[in-house]
């Protein structure tokens, strides 16, 4: 039976209008080994967002409109369905999760949040740990097999506004390995997804925050490779991730030597 895989993030994962997105990514980089998966969920495509005040910490809260956006042209994938949002936070997902197991069914949640409610103040990691624990039980609860990989928070460039933030992250990370050895249950493990020690938020995104291709395809990646783990396919995993961003450095070393070469000719 095919595999059905719901992700479920913040602006990271939902990604603005024209992104390729780590989802599609990841959707190349199972189909490169030959893993046939589903993607589900109750929306899709990218986010067209309204444009922040100047110098303005972009707090995209669920009652801002957005609309839907587009990937680039030829960057759209058929089953692209999620449930990842601009300015989601993990205190609100927790309300939503239970009604979208059980109206999606997926065999296993691949969650990337937390990193609103630490910026923006909605819970310190403690609260975070606390919402993270419902969060699992509630979508267990429309799921009980349901299968987990969880990421950590991924660090930002400094922010003035928020001196506290990097330390806030550092502690709500520590934590994790802990909380997710209590979570977990032979019937529904929770795969940590290690992010922060790989994403480099001054080379691997656009803004010190959200991905560029590099990272893009450094947490398409890491999710893969944890996938793939919880599979037990080691055999059939092939080249690691970093060879993805490798091919991708490669090309545009190519690119740039041949409008350099067209411009010597």
């Amino acid at each position: 039976m095919t595999p059905r895989i719901m992700i479920v993030g913040d602006s990271i994962s939902h990604g603005a209008e024209g992104d390729q997105t780590w989802r599609h990514r990841l959707s190349e980089h199972l189909g490169e080994r030959d893993v046939v998966v589903r993607f589900v969920g109750p929306w899709t495509g990218t986010c067209v967002l309204p444009e922040p005040a100047a110098g303005e910490l972009a707090q995209f809260a669920s009652g801002v409109h957005t609309r839907p956006g587009r990937y680039p042209r030829g960057g759209g994938f058929g089953d692209g369905l999620h449930y990842a949002r601009w300015g989601r936070t993990l205190n609100e997902a927790k309300t939503g999760i239970a009604g979208a197991v059980a109206s999606c069914r997926p065999d296993h949640l691949m969650v990337a949040l937390g990193f609103n409610d630490l910026a923006w103040g909605v819970s310190g990691p403690a609260g975070l740990l606390a919402d993270l624990e419902t969060f699992v039980r509630r979508a267990r609860q429309a799921r009980p097999r349901l299968r987990f990989l969880v990421a950590d928070v991924v660090r930002r460039t400094p922010l003035a506004a928020h001196p506290h933030l990097g330390a806030l992250i550092t502690a709500y990370n520590r934590a994790l390995p802990a909380a997710f050895a209590a979570m977990s249950t032979p019937d529904s493990p929770i795969t940590p997804v290690c992010l922060s020690r790989l994403y480099d938020p001054y080379s691997d995104a656009y803004d010190g925050l959200h991905p560029n291709p590099i990272g893009e395809l450094k947490i398409a990646g890491a999710f893969a490779e944890a996938f793939l783990a919880t599979r037990d396919e080691a055999g059939a995993r092939g080249r690691p991730a970093e060879n993805a961003v490798a091919r991708l450095q490669r090309a545009r070393s190519t690119r740039a030597s041949s409008q350099t070469g067209s411009l010597l000719s």
